[in-house]
């Protein structure tokens, strides 16, 4: 049985080893700093209740993000929070790149901020080069529906590029 030090252990470790992750799915929810906050929060807390539980049945990374998604979602629900926008200035600056790169990265997170939660996910998850069937677990959606999915998001993200 594993004391409660070796508990702490093995949770602080899987923050630091997936806290980027973490805070690429909390950034892409969040409106505010302090909504960034709430979800980093709430992706922790729920991390670590679930954390026992973890079967090992599908790759940590996987479970991080679905946790991570469903604690973001849940915390919008619960406070009954509508967001389709994130000032990118007010959260985190992006890391040093030439100009020409780091306003495509700005364009490319405004875009991907309109689209709704579902479809947030569904594009990260695809711009991290998950397959389609880790995508579908994530998710818990059919991998055919990804793939749908994904293809109207796409489109969806070249109009807005274009408007």
């Amino acid at each position: 049985m594993a004391t409660n030090n070796d508990t702490n252990i093995r949770y602080r470790k899987l923050i630091d080893r997936h806290s980027s992750l973490i805070n690429k799915v909390c950034y892409m929810y969040a409106e505010s700093v302090e909504d960034f906050d709430d979800l980093r929060q709430e992706t922790f807390i729920n991390l670590w209740r679930g954390m026992d539980s973890f079967r090992g049945e599908a790759e940590m990374t996987t479970w991080i993000y679905r946790v991570a998604l469903n604690s973001c979602v849940s915390y919008f629900r619960k406070n009954r929070k509508i967001k389709n926008t994130t000032p990118l200035d007010t959260i985190a600056e992006l890391p040093s790149r030439d100009t020409e790169t780091n306003a495509q990265l700005n364009e490319l997170h405004s875009l991907i901020n309109r689209l709704d939660r579902i479809e947030k996910a569904l594009i990260l998850l695809w711009l991290d080069e998950y397959p389609y069937d880790t995508i579908a677990g994530i998710i818990g959606v059919p991998r055919n529906t990804v793939a749908s999915r994904l293809h109207r998001i796409k489109e969806k993200l070249i109009r807005y590029s274009n408007q």
